[in-house]
């Protein structure tokens, strides 16, 4: 068997063994942001269920939604006042603005090994690590190892060099951030306010009628006619008196 085909042969074996070993590695981490961009969006529902943090909302599409793990310092404003979660009541009627800010990140990890060149035929490559062991690597034709601070093609290497590998991975993901503002009213709870006010009125009213529709009586009748009816009205009185004396006295 020729040096060759032992070579070879060796090769094979090791692949078997450390196919999926891995360089010794020094790994960098990078985070690199993208341009923001934000949305707003309106929505509005009904309030069907409240338990604990848990909210139910028929929105104004009819679909039921349930929002879970609602912060407790998260409120809303209803009629004027701030509520929290809990204290919201079916029939309630919510209006949201949802402000979204999606961000795209990408995580950038680079990984670098080192090795000598051991043996190489085509795109695979056996190295002798540091620790003293033989790893196989396949690479891309265009994959750049890094020799005495140069960039060199598998094609380049050869037996006895000492090569640095690097590998980046970017791994792409978005980050959110979102924030809401909620406001709302109870349906009937202006009208009663109203309603209740206009009562109230109706009554005060109603009060001060009745007292200015009965005057305080007068401590003297007024006089309504003159003293001659009641002059004449005593003279004939005192005319028949006399008649009446006059004639008790013949009998």
């Amino acid at each position: 068997m020729t040096q060759k085909m032992m070579l070879t042969t060796m090769a094979v074996t090791l692949a078997a063994v450390t196919a999926t070993a891995q360089m010794p590695q020094t790994t960098s981490e990078k985070v690199v942001s993208g341009a923001a961009t934000t949305t707003t969006e309106k929505l509005s529902g009904e309030v069907v269920k409240v338990e604990g943090n848990t909210l139910v909302v028929k929105m104004s599409n009819g679909e039921l939604r349930t929002f879970s793990h609602i912060p407790d310092a998260k409120t809303a404003t209803i009629d004027g006042k701030e509520v929290g979660v809990r204290d919201l009541q079916p029939g309630t009627q919510l209006t949201s603005t949802v402000t979204r800010t999606m961000t795209p990140v990408t995580v950038r990890t680079t990984t670098v090994g080192t090795g000598k060149v051991w043996f190489v035929v085509s795109n695979t490559v056996i190295l002798t690590l540091p620790n003293g062991e033989n790893r196989q690597y396949t690479v891309k034709p265009d994959y750049k190892f890094m020799v005495d601070g140069k960039p060199a093609a598998v094609s380049d290497l050869r037996q006895g060099m000492t090569v640095s590998a690097e590998k980046i991975v970017e791994e792409p993901s978005v980050d959110f951030a979102t924030n809401s503002k909620v406001t709302g009213h109870v349906p009937g709870a202006a009208t009663a306010a109203a309603g209740a006010g206009s009562a109230g009125g109706a009554k005060s009213g109603a009060a001060g009628g009745a007292g200015e529709a009965a005057p305080a009586a007068p401590a003297k009748l007024p006089k309504t006619a003159s003293p001659v009816p009641l002059t004449a009205l005593l003279g004939l009185l005192l005319v028949s008196g006399s008649f009446a004396v006059r004639k008790l006295r013949q009998q």
